[in-house]
């Protein structure tokens, strides 16, 4: 049902659970199964919004899913955590603007008793791998270009927690600060041919030791 509402029912086999659960659990996602092919398409970053604090564990998790004769490989794409603010203080650099509208909008989803995603950097992941056992074998990274849409749709998330706020007037007061976000942010990528670039995502690839 969940995969009908989803619109994602017609791709094929739809397998929907949670990934922090024991091996012993008869409810165990993917028990038993294993794939030449494991795609972590912003896993990581998806999980402290639904298995707080299970990162840690989740290549562990993956792991016994992934074939391990050293043929099997597991891609792992994530995001780069933006930095909290870009060049110094009244610099002007094109990116804080990008980096406000993200404080904001975690500021709003907080409020709105909801959890952030939380990304993690590239060399995090790498490490992570190989403490539970991987070879990491390629690193690709891949520019993020921002454009006025790009950030409007970070705006408009804040925007849908504003009526999940306790306070009328922190809702309010919150609105009016993402409307001139949306008026600065509209300014600045103009000034800046359309476009601006910061962070990367980025693809790792590993394989498991041969047996």
């Amino acid at each position: 049902k969940e995969a009908e509402r989803l619109g994602i029912a017609h791709c094929g086999k739809v397998v929907i659970g949670n990934w922090a659960t024991t091996a012993d659990e008869p409810t165990t996602l993917c028990k038993d199964q294993v794939y030449d092919t494991i795609l972590a398409d912003y896993l990581l970053g998806s999980v402290d919004g639904f298995a707080p604090f299970f990162q840690d564990r989740m290549f562990g998790r993956l792991k016994q899913h992934l074939k391990a004769d050293g043929t099997g490989r597991m891609y792992v794409v994530g995001l780069e955590p933006l930095p909290d603010s870009v060049g110094a203080s009244g610099s002007g650099a094109p990116g804080d603007i990008i980096a406000k509208v993200r404080s904001v909008r975690d500021a709003c989803i907080l409020l709105a008793r909801h959890r952030c995603y939380r990304e993690y950097p590239v060399t995090w992941i790498q490490r992570n791998l190989k403490q539970h056992g991987f070879i990491v074998e390629t690193t690709t990274k891949f520019p993020i270009v921002y454009s006025h849409g790009t950030i409007l749709r970070q705006i408009n998330v804040a925007r849908s927690k504003l009526p999940l706020f306790d306070s009328r007037d922190t809702a309010a007061s919150m609105g009016k600060q993402l409307d001139r976000l949306e008026e600065e942010s509209k300014v600045v990528v103009a000034a800046n041919g359309g476009r601006i670039t910061l962070g990367f995502d980025y693809i790792v690839a590993a394989r498991l030791p041969q047996d």
